[in-house]
């Protein structure tokens, strides 16, 4: 009779950390955004994008929809991945996570959240959040 065993803990690969990342957009004062943004911690994209890094996309979306609502008229946009940690390139941050978060933004209507299929998977219908047509979602008013 073969016996069996578990593998050492060591040698069972952890599951891969994930990300939440927010990317800033459509405004000359970004940086003033991301210090506003309190529930994170504010970092730089390798393009020199304003980013704030969260534990939760539900803290995010809280700390944006808090951020936003004094604000009907603002012009920033803002884009939310979760995936693999980014790259820290010389205090810049690289990778796919960063660059989906700014895409979001990008596409974002002005004074809206733009969320990837990943960070609403995580949000599991907490948020009301409205399809964009692309995959994407964008944080219902």
């Amino acid at each position: 009779m073969e016996s069996f065993s578990s593998p050492a803990a060591s040698d069972v690969p952890s599951p891969p950390a994930l990300s939440v990342v927010l990317a800033i957009g459509g405004s000359a004062a970004s940086d003033d955004v991301a210090r506003q943004l309190t529930a994170g911690r504010v970092a730089r994209a390798a393009d020199g994008r304003s980013l704030v890094l969260y534990e939760t996309p539900g803290a995010a979306v809280h700390d944006v929809a808090g951020y936003l609502r004094p604000r009907a008229m603002t012009m920033v946009r803002f884009g939310l991945h979760a995936g693999e940690p980014p790259h820290d390139g010389g205090g810049r941050l690289t990778g796919p996570t960063v660059s989906a978060a700014s895409r979001l933004a990008d596409l974002a209507a002005p004074g809206r959240l733009r969320v990837s299929a990943a960070a609403a998977e995580l949000l599991g219908g907490t948020v009301p959040l409205d399809e964009s047509g692309d995959g994407s979602f964008q944080l219902r008013k």
